[in-house]
């Protein structure tokens, strides 16, 4: 069973070589057994179960040596050189867990387990060739190992197969956005892209009505410079499917170039409304309408409309973080933290966002929910004294003022090298001292507060 296949993570992608991670999970199989052995000695038999007691307990030097004694008293069992080159690819020496494994294969040459194992090997050994070659055993198993296929396909460079492969499985099991935004990334990487253009035109003329055809044919027109084409095939979709809510993902960017403003607004908004399009896709629409509002803000009341689009969504946590964004660099600090806690719902643990938040809360005097937020970001951050800070002078509003000197001398004990921020920690303590009409405290308090502004 293919458990986790989608996690083969390709760094090359990434910028980050060629170092690629496995995560591809191996079909389960029971250890040998006593009756699995066949007719072997005394010794063979203690010397085995010796080896499957040393792996167990990672101890993989041990267990090799203790096969390698199996093997000079009978070297004919199979399961020998599974179990060596088990531990070989434990220890990372991957030309002899290939030796051991194909030593295997010789005498079943369709074990999936054994296949598996050798994948990989090749895998983490780097060998994509080898690799490829028992993906494409592995195919017969089970066609999810196309995707596998696919990603590996494209580190030899073979982006034709590649695509072919994900159109034999958006076929088989449909179109979705992890095999999207594959595909994008290999046809990135095509320099003459006129065998697949040729292909994709064939599929639309044999199937009008298949959308993502129309789709991958545009992106691949834009790919190479011909916008005029993709601006055409995209008419030419609408022309076939009216309905189609994925053609405007397209379509709002050449509406801009045409400087036709109501078409380009109308299918943004069909976009970020539609169920059909990725979190990540609407995103990106909605960084080309802030940028397109930045240059045009006499339509800035359009934005209105999006927000009722995406309200409720919780999937839109991105979208909503850079509208956010968008709303505090013009210094509309009401609808900036609108669009912030609704973004923060999905990415609680982000540091710059949280504390943001905090302090937008606190200048629009939202007392109470700054209190519940900065003790909450205490419990994830607790030695950052903002957070500290942000707590006292939230319960100091509420006049809870013991709980607050008590949170700021907590908090105070964490501010290093930084005499502005420790000389408002002393301003928030006298001020709560003051509350609770402790005058000498508070003026003690204050004078710490001063003497520390004078060196700042």
């Amino acid at each position: 069973m293919v458990k986790s296949w989608r996690y083969i993570f390709l760094c090359l992608s990434l910028g980050m070589g060629n170092t690629i991670a496995f995560s591809q999970d191996i079909e389960p199989k029971q250890e040998v057994n006593i009756d699995d052995l066949g007719n072997v000695s005394d010794e063979f038999q203690e010397n085995f179960f010796e080896a499957l007691k040393q792996k167990a307990i990672t101890n993989y030097d041990k267990a090799i040596t203790a096969l390698q004694k199996c093997v000079e008293i009978d070297p004919k069992p199979t399961y020998l050189y599974l179990e060596l080159g088990k531990n070989y690819l434990e220890l990372k020496v991957y030309d002899r867990a290939e030796i051991n494994l194909k030593k295997v294969l010789k005498e079943k040459p369709n074990d999936r387990h054994v296949l598996e194992l050798l994948y990989e090997v090749y895998f983490k050994d780097n060998k994509f060739k080898e690799s490829v070659e028992v993906v494409e055993k592995l195919v017969t198993f089970n066609s999810m190992f196309k995707e596998q296929l696919a990603n590996l396909y494209f580190l030899e460079k073979r982006y034709d197969d590649a695509l072919r492969v994900i159109d034999e499985l958006n076929e088989e099991y449909g179109v979705d956005a992890y095999r999207n935004r594959l595909r994008k990334r290999i046809a990135s990487k095509i320099t003459n892209p006129n065998n697949q253009i040729s292909i994709l035109e064939k599929k639309i003329k044999d199937n009008p009505k298949v959308e993502q055809n129309y789709f991958n044919l545009i992106y691949l027109y834009s790919q190479s410079n011909q916008n005029d084409k993709a601006y055409k095939t995209a008419k030419s979709l609408l022309g076939k499917i009216p309905k189609s809510e994925l053609v405007h993902l397209a379509l709002y960017k050449f509406y801009l170039e045409d400087d036709d403003i109501k078409k380009a607004i109308n299918s943004m908004k069909i976009a970020l409304k539609s169920n059909k399009i990725d979190t990540e896709s609407k995103y990106k629409v909605v960084n080309d309408f802030l940028q397109f509002i930045n240059n045009n803000p006499q339509y800035e009341s359009e934005l209105t409309e999006v927000m009722d689009l995406l309200s409720g969504k919780e999937s839109n946590a991105k979208v909503f973080t850079e509208l956010g964004h968008f709303y505090y660099k013009k210094d509309q600090k009401e609808q900036a933290l609108n669009f912030y806690e609704r973004g923060i719902k999905a990415n609680a643990n982000d540091f710059r966002l949280l504390k943001r938040i905090l302090l937008l809360q606190l200048d629009l005097k939202r007392y109470q929910k700054s209190e519940t937020g900065s003790e909450l970001a205490i419990e994830m951050y607790p030695a950052q004294p903002i957070f500290y800070l942000v707590n006292g002078v939230s319960l100091i509003n509420q006049e809870k003022s013991e709980k607050a000197i008590e949170i700021l001398t907590s908090g105070i004990d964490y501010v290093i090298d930084d005499t502005k921020m420790e000389s408002d920690f002393y301003k928030q303590i006298s001020e709560a001292y003051h509350q609770l009409g402790d005058t000498t405290k508070a003026t003690e308090y204050l004078q710490k507060a001063i003497q520390l502004q004078k060196k700042s």
